[in-house]
């Protein structure tokens, strides 16, 4: 595992300002990756410290009453549960054909943040259709690999795009499907006639 999140899109998790998709993809890379669940620890203590340092708030006046009042209360809040990482804890929906060795399976629909979740599937040696962005794209390999303009992408490795990034990305022949876990926000700008074709049936 080479390619790992920025560190702003890993400041971004801790602050809790990604959008949910994007939100699970880091969190599936760091089930993953020490070196950076080790920098998501250090800047959520620097958060704490940097809260410590700011003014206390005014409470209102009943806030110790409403406070007491629900000692004893069930734990509304369900345990943890454990963070998916494996192609067969998120695919358990149905594979949509997307193109000749290519499928998509949707996870979380475009949200009130124009963003999605989305696990897709490309067969070993196949390529995607050339295309652009509108919005962010963030993926983790959870399966295989793929390389593109910017480099090799193994398991567990995460790429990460903007609306400046054009590519065409090619699953590496290693004998297995490469399955990706991609959150986008906006969406794709695409080059052929068949992506344009499909990009309406799926939404993308």
């Amino acid at each position: 595992m080479t390619r790992h999140p920025s560190e702003a899109t890993l400041l971004a998790y801790v602050a809790g300002t990604l959008p949910a998709p994007h939100s699970i993809v880091i969190r599936t890379h760091l089930a993953l990756c020490g070196d950076c669940r080790a920098l998501v620890r250090q800047a959520t203590e620097l958060g704490g410290a940097l809260l410590e340092d700011q003014a206390p708030a005014a409470m209102a006046g009943d806030a110790l009453a409403r406070t007491l009042a629900r000692l004893g209360e069930p734990d509304r809040a369900p345990p943890p549960a454990r963070v998916p990482v494996t192609v067969e804890d998120f695919a358990t929906r149905r594979w949509w054909w997307i193109g000749p060795g290519i499928r998509l399976m949707p996870l979380i629909r475009r949200d009130r943040s124009d963003a999605r979740l989305d696990l897709i599937r490309v067969a070993p040696g196949l390529a995607m259709p050339g295309h652009g962005h509108t919005g962010s794209e963030l993926t983790c390999v959870l399966q295989g690999a793929f390389s593109d303009e910017t480099g090799e992408y193994h398991a567990g490795d995460v790429a990460e795009g903007d609306e400046d990034l054009d590519h065409c990305p090619v699953a590496m022949p290693t004998g297995r499907d490469c399955i990706c876990l991609i959150a986008t926000t906006g969406r794709l700008r695409a080059h052929s006639w068949l992506a344009r074709l499909v990009q309406p049936l799926v939404g993308v």
